[in-house]
């Protein structure tokens, strides 16, 4: 789930097979932070360090992160740009012999 609902929250949805890390026992039992939009909206490194809780729930989106840094707009405008091509390489993992339908250097970007 992403972004779920104030009732998906409070329905504390029970699926077999999966865990749901917004169920009471993450989402409650826990000292929740996000990197929300790349922003933390609270120090995680001293929500870590600070000793005062015992079970920590930290969601991060790899999406922010990168090998080399980038500001937000550089991150946003590669995730714009790269579409293209990252659609290429899903479809590639799923269609046999894709290049024989749409050679890769067709790809507009």
């Amino acid at each position: 789930m992403h972004r779920p609902t104030k009732a998906t929250l409070e329905a504390n949805l029970e699926i077999d097979g999966l865990i749901n890390s917004y169920g009471y026992e993450f989402f409650k039992g826990f000292k929740y932070v996000s990197d929300s939009r790349r922003r933390w909206r609270e120090n995680v490194e001293e929500t870590i360090d600070c000793g005062e809780y015992k079970r920590l729930h930290i969601l991060t989106h790899p999406f922010w992160y990168h090998e080399n840094e980038r500001n937000l707009k550089e991150t946003i405008c590669d995730f714009v740009n790269n579409a293209n091509r990252e659609r290429y390489d899903v479809l590639e993992k799923n269609i046999t012999n894709l290049n024989e339908i749409m050679d890769p250097a067709e790809i507009v970007e």
